[in-house]
């Protein structure tokens, strides 16, 4: 799975570029941000390229205050591209051009290894879980701020650990991270319960739009350019989808929101073996079996249901 080389490859040079997904949620920041002060501690030179989160939510990860845009015009000895299975889903994928050596760290099963140096470790729970297993092989010593960023990821990608990614090598990491004084109770209630009045405003609105189909088998909130204009940037959408998938006798749960005029921004979840991962691949997205996503352009409003609809077949 190319481990080795990429430990060789890191030891052996000096600057490095670490990027990851367009709208990067706690996977990627955590992942990222646990590689970078990793790389920083055994003495190479780190600049990270990607979006800084808004609202506050990982104010608790200090490293955040690291991205300033330092990597433009910059050229690296390797670039790391990590939890994104696609080039297209990058951040900037012309970053990649940039560098000399390019290394791509990844969970997704749609992973097809897009870079010189691969390593997609579909079992884990989490891109954070192959960073652990990276960070073990630099021998390269956790400290409690680079334990803080592993859970970050982990506990993201996992729902907290009640997802069916979970495997006793998640908790047998989390434990080692348990060892660190972290309040850890504290990060799980900022990433998964505490919200905005605005969410709780739309959470309320996407309610009402949800529908059923297929005998009760799929849920879908559909959310069209006009409803979204209601509401603040502030509400976010993470976690909104789960209201549909949590709901009796759904298989698969689908939200749909048109992020600008017939540009439609997708998420996938499915509660049984359904792959909703191929229906992502579909229309040039990706992501697991169980949560996945796409991108739908050129499409009308009242016509991309019923074409992704089409597509679910029990």
């Amino acid at each position: 799975m190319g481990m080795n080389k990429i430990v060789t490859a890191i030891k052996e040079n000096s600057t490095f570029l670490i990027s990851t997904h367009k709208s990067p949620d706690g996977d990627a920041l955590g992942s990222s941000i646990a590689l970078g002060l990793g790389l920083k501690k055994i003495g190479k030179e780190v600049v990270y390229a990607f979006e800084k989160p808004g609202g506050g939510k990982f104010s608790f990860l200090n490293e955040l205050n690291e991205i300033n845009g330092s990597y433009i015009d910059k050229s690296f000895d390797v670039g790391i591209f990590l939890d994104s299975s696609d080039p297209d889903h990058l951040f900037d994928s012309s970053l990649m051009e940039r560098c000399r050596l390019r290394i791509n760290i990844d969970h997704h099963v749609s992973n097809e290894g897009y870079c010189h140096l691969n390593y997609v470790d579909v079992n884990a729970s989490a891109t954070g879980e192959a960073v652990y297993e990276l960070l073990l092989n630099l021998e390269t010593d956790i400290d409690e701020e680079i334990a803080l960023a592993l859970y970050t990821a982990i506990v993201s990608d996992t729902g907290n650990f009640k997802y069916s990614n979970v495997t006793y090598k998640t908790h047998e990491i989390a434990s080692k991270l348990y060892k660190f004084p972290n309040r850890y109770w504290e990060i799980s209630r900022k990433l998964f319960d505490e919200t905005t009045f605005e969410k709780v405003q739309l959470i309320g609105y996407a309610l009402g739009k949800i529908s059923l189909a297929k005998d009760g088998r799929v849920a879908v909130i559909h959310l069209s350019y006009e409803d979204l204009k209601k509401f603040s940037d502030d509400a976010d959408m993470e976690g909104v989808i789960n209201y549909a998938r949590d709901i009796r006798g759904v298989e698969v749960a689908v939200m749909i929101k048109e992020t600008s005029k017939d540009i439609f921004k997708v998420s996938f979840r499915a509660n049984t073996d359904f792959d909703v991962s191929k229906i992502a691949v579909y229309y040039g997205g990706g992501g697991h079996s169980k949560a996945a996503g796409c991108t739908i352009r050129d499409m009308k409003f009242e016509d991309v249901l019923e074409d992704i609809k089409s597509h679910i077949v029990f």
